[in-house]
């Protein structure tokens, strides 16, 4: 399997505008962060995870030319903004795109674009969707994928493992249930807001705690605030433990 890392900023992104702080203000590209999500190739099957706010410029940026299904994490708007701009693969592919997410995902899937499923004027185009509930384990093409329940502060959201990989953010907690089910993983992906406790987010030194008990073959963190340098803070973590960056690659086979 491909990951490819098409953000890993917070929902302010980074930088943050007017922001005037080092990392904000950094040449660095490694620094320059948009919204949190990952695409997802194996074989002939292409995953997206989340559709962030700045899904245009991602899709463009990586030349994404196919989506076959979406996984929703949860339904904040840095994950799930970007989500008309998935029509156009409706009209180059005549063919409706597999969306998964919890409950609440889909109903607000529904109520927040309604005209997707009830178009009140012909013209211009929108998205198509199949809309799945991801409560149980389920299959796109080569890939296996298992939803991996998690809290969001007091909301409980979803990572998903996909065969050897597992992708977790915007959580600070996870369940001994869960955490039963990332084992024997090649990569985790897991969210590291900042060095100081956050109520809603892991730290950078949470999320390193739970990859430390994991022990995957390779972590990366994400959804990374304008607080973490990336430079300064990978030069003080293990070679297999790291910050992710925007365009990161990762190739598990």
């Amino acid at each position: 399997m491909r990951v490819v890392f098409l953000g890993t900023g917070t929902s302010f992104g980074v930088p943050i505008i007017g922001c005037q702080c080092r990392v904000c203000q950094s040449e660095n590209p490694k620094n320059k962060r948009l919204r949190s999500s990952v695409y997802c190739v194996e074989g002939d099957s292409r995953v997206l995870i989340d559709c962030s706010t700045d899904f245009r410029q991602q899709a463009l940026t990586h030349q994404i030319d196919r989506m076959d299904a979406v996984l929703f994490t949860h339904n904040h708007a840095d994950h799930i903004s970007g989500i008309d701009d998935l029509r156009i693969y409706n009209l180059v592919h005549h063919r409706a795109i597999d969306v998964y997410g919890n409950e609440n995902v889909i109903d607000d899937i529904k109520r927040r674009y309604d005209y997707c499923f009830s178009p009140v004027q012909i013209g211009g185009g929108v998205p198509q969707f199949e809309l799945h509930r991801a409560d149980a384990p389920f299959r796109i093409g080569e890939i296996a994928i298992t939803p991996i329940p998690v809290w969001h502060g007091s909301m409980e959201i979803l990572g998903y493992r996909l065969n050897d990989f597992c992708y977790v953010t915007d959580a600070n907690k996870i369940p001994e249930s869960s955490l039963a089910e990332m084992r024997g993983l090649k990569l985790l992906v897991i969210n590291a807001l900042r060095e100081k406790p956050f109520a809603t987010h892991f730290s950078l030194a949470e999320a390193l705690e739970i990859a430390k008990a994991l022990q995957p073959r390779q972590a990366y963190f994400t959804h990374i605030s304008h607080r973490l340098d990336h430079e300064d803070i990978n030069r003080t973590l293990p070679a297999e433990y790291q910050l992710a960056y925007d365009g990161l690659t990762v190739d598990l086979d």
